[in-house]
This record gives C-alpha cells, structure tokens and sequence, in this order.
C-alpha cells in the first residue's frame, strides 16, 4: 500500500508540472452543457495530459493482455462511440486491468479503463456495454475539462489530483485514490474523488441514448445499477466503482424513468462473445476450476456457453485432447463465430499442435486479414516453437498496425534479439519504455541502437531513422513535462 501511495504522489508532482501553462482566464460560469468545442481546455491538451497519464498508469499498474480480450473491449467502445454524436474526441484507447475489483474510469484525451472485475460481475453485454457507454459521455461531456474551469484557478492541478486519485484506485485501493487528492486544490471542490450530481445524471442520459442508439435495451443501465447497490448492500462497502460514481436511490429512479421514456423494443443482450470472455476470466479469477464452472453455469449461461465452460474445465486440469474434441464439436455447430475458431487453435498451441494451429489461423486471416487476436497468436505460436524470424516478422507488422501497443514492442524486441537483429532489438524497447512512462531508459536504448548501426555499418538511412525518433520522443518528453 504505501509503495503505491508514493507512486501515486509521484504522478501527482508529473502532472502538477502542466500548471506552468499560461492559460486564459477561466469563464465565471460553466459551460453550456454539450459544447465541448467552448471550453478553456483544448483537446490537444487533454490529449497529451491523458498521455502522460497512460504511461505512469501502464507502468505502476497490472495490465490484462488478452488480444481476444482486448479487441472484443475495443471494438464494443468504438461501436458505442459511433453513436455519440456529442464526442470530439474519437482516437479512444482502452486499458484493460488486471483488478478483481469491480470498476471502470474515464481520462481526458480519449482513454477508457476497465478492471477485469466488470467482465465478472456484469453478466449480460448490455450491462457491461452501459458502463462503458457512460464513461464515453464523461469524456464526449469534458466533464474532467468542465471541473477545472469550475474551480476557478485550480487550473491544470485540480486535473492532475483527480487524475492521481484514480491511478491509485484503479489498483483496487478505492480510500487511497481519495486520500491522493487531499491537499490538491480539488479537494476546495469536493471533499472525495466523486462525480458531481449533475456530472453523473448528464452521463446517464448520454450514455443511455447511446445505449439505446446502439442497438441495446436501455433498461440495461439502470439493471445494472441495482445490482450494484445490491452489491454494496450485501457486503457492507460500495464497489470501487461507486466510490468515484455515487449511486443513490433516485439516481436509479431517474434511470428508470429515462429508459421507459426511450420506450425502446430491444431485447436484452446476453453477447455471445461476451459470455466466452466472462467465463475465461471467471476461471482464471478462481482457484478451483470446479468452483469456476459451478459459478459460471449458475448465471444462466447460452448452451454453447455452458459447453465452453466445460471446455475451460477441462483445459484447466490438463486434458487438452479432450478439450479440443469439444472445442471442434462447438466451432463445427457455429463455424460463423470468429472468436470459437481463435479459441481452438488456441487450444491446438497449447496442446503443441503446432501445424494444424497455423492452418487454422492463416484460413482466419484469409477471410479476416486484420483480425488482431489470430495475428497475435500466430506470432507468439512462431515464438513458442522457436521460428523466431517468422515471429519477428508477424510482431513487426504488429508493430506498425498497433504502435501504442507496449505488450507487442516487448514481444518484437525479444523476437528480433533471437534472431539477431541487434539495432531493431533497442529500437523495439525504446518504444516499450516510452509507452510505459520511462524516456531515461528509452534515449539510452535509442543511443544503444545508433551504437550497433554505426558498428554494423547499416546505411546512414538507418542511422537517421534512430536520430529522428529521437528528436520526436524528446519533443513528446517536453509536452508530457509540460
């Protein structure tokens, strides 16, 4: 806990740097509400705070690398974002955390976070769909721009106490992200790191549109309030989430009130890949595997979901080939699910079934050429049998299709180590320390490349490849510092 408390404290001193900037005069009164263009705060500068932040919270905090994961999350924000007609900012990114605890958080600049624990909790994709539909309208509504401008002369170190304080609660310490914001200047506006009244009735609204614009019931978002309370009821505490969210009785009242109104005729939404990622993370939640499908068949899983879960049971406790019979029986009975066919021939690597894995997924990348999760395994498969060109070679074109991806720069540098590519080795962790907050070591491995490139020889177009990038991480470094 106190190790984190001073990570916390050193993101607050990064960020309190930006209160050097001269900025106009903060407006007397708050904003219209939906006229985002008008506010003190430019997105360019949200931008580039949002990408400070990322990097500190990517390098204090565990983050969950599942590509099947990490797409599904991805292209459900986006989805929802195309039906946010009030958002500016539309290059979102989504952090998924490796927290049991039941959370969800917005940052100025586009960046959603999502602890595993929502995954868990949330048994329907409508439910799971409304949180992240509300944390888009934070962002669409500048909320965080709007509380700056509400304190008067706060300026930028209100942001950043905000900000400290949910870097810390992410990590599953909901009292010390409040205690992070003590003595910042946003503590004159709000005693605790907590959405305003109006702030979290104008996300509702949003986010319930949105919802429902989207395609989903948005009876969804008030359901899923009252499990929550539910949930605080029976354990005595709020869910992190609700610490920085306050729920109160006529805040679901007004939510159920908007959803009749909305008077939509959609269905509630179990999500058929949704319930394959929830069981996943169920099993990998619980210790016992026989208490993961117990847990998991009690919420009234789809039948190939309760087959699936029989699967990862039986996956768990070491019987791949059976678990592969089951996996082709299922695949076989829905060949249309994308996410069926990336899980058997993930089942076929670990199984090292290495050839009929490959088969499988270069005929998914033939139908789907940039599906993210088949181009992922296919290279850690190359990796894991020790083929490391070919592995270099599919992290590489990883690497241009998904630069802000630290995890696939960590996996390109040791892929290009193996295959003794010594100038790509410290070009690959330079950009993984850059996107994880630490530039020191980034310029040195810059310098290290430009080392071996003069050693080896290459062409002087190479050389300035490394001096450039370097020029450009030090400008980054500057408007981060700012």
């Amino acid at each position: 806990m106190q190790a984190r408390c001073l990570a916390a404290i050193k993101v607050v001193t990064l960020l309190l740097l930006v209160g050097s900037l001269k900025l106009p005069a903060w407006s007397q009164d708050l904003p219209t509400l939906g006229h985002a263009s008008t506010y003190d705060i430019s997105l360019h500068q949200e931008r580039h705070l949002g990408q400070g932040w990322m990097r500190q919270f990517r390098a204090q905090t565990r983050i969950y690398y599942d590509p099947l994961t990490q797409n599904y999350t991805e292209d459900l924000v986006q989805r929802l974002a195309a039906y946010n007609s009030s958002l500016e900012q539309r290059e979102l990114e989504v952090l998924v955390v490796d927290q049991r605890q039941l959370n969800a958080f917005a940052v100025p600049g586009g960046i959603i976070g999502v602890n595993t624990g929502l995954f868990v909790f949330a048994t329907h994709e409508d439910e799971f769909a409304s949180v992240m539909a509300h944390e888009l309208a934070h962002i669409s509504q500048r909320h965080f721009a709007r509380r700056v401008e509400a304190a008067r002369g706060a300026q930028w170190s209100t942001m950043a106490g905000l900000l400290a304080g949910i870097l810390v609660a992410s990590q599953g310490h909901a009292d010390a992200g409040i205690a992070a914001i003590a003595g910042t200047q946003a503590a004159a506006i709000q005693s605790q790191l907590a959405w305003s009244r109006t702030y979290e009735q104008e996300a509702d609204r949003i986010g319930m549109e949105t919802l429902a614009a989207a395609g989903y019931s948005p009876e969804a978002m008030p359901a899923m309030f009252q499990q929550m309370q539910r949930l605080a009821s029976l354990s005595g505490r709020p869910p992190e989430f609700l610490m920085t969210h306050p729920l109160t009785e006529s805040r679901i009242a007004d939510a159920w009130s908007r959803a009749d109104q909305l008077a939509s005729t959609q269905k509630r939404v179990k999500g058929q890949d949704y319930e394959l990622i929830r069981a996943r993370l169920i099993f990998r939640q619980e210790s016992s595997s026989e208490d993961a499908r117990r847990i998991f068949l009690q919420q009234s899983p789809s039948e190939a979901g309760k087959v699936y879960a029989d699967i990862l049971k039986m996956q768990y406790d070491g019987e791949l080939d059976a678990a592969i019979e089951r996996m082709e029986a299922l695949q076989q009975a829905h060949p249309e699910r994308l996410a069926l066919q990336y899980l058997l021939a993930e089942l076929l690597m670990e199984a090292e079934y290495w050839s009929r894995s490959q088969e499988l997924l270069s005929n998914i990348l033939a139908i789907t050429p940039g599906y993210y999760p088949a181009r992922y395994l296919l290279a850690d498969g190359y990796a894991e049998q020790g083929d490391w060109s070919r592995a270099r070679q599919e992290f590489r074109r990883l690497s241009r299709d998904r630069a802000k991806d630290p995890q696939i720069w960590f996996q390109f540098a040791e892929a290009a180590g193996k295959s003794d590519r010594p100038v790509e080795v410290h070009q690959a962790r330079a950009e993984y320390f850059q996107l994880t907050g630490r530039f020191r070591q980034a310029f040195a491995q810059l310098e290290l490349a430009l080392e071996r490139a003069r050693e080896l020889d290459q062409p002087w177009q190479v050389r300035e490849v490394i001096r450039e990038r370097r020029r450009e991480l030090e400008e980054l470094q500057q408007l981060m510092d700012l």
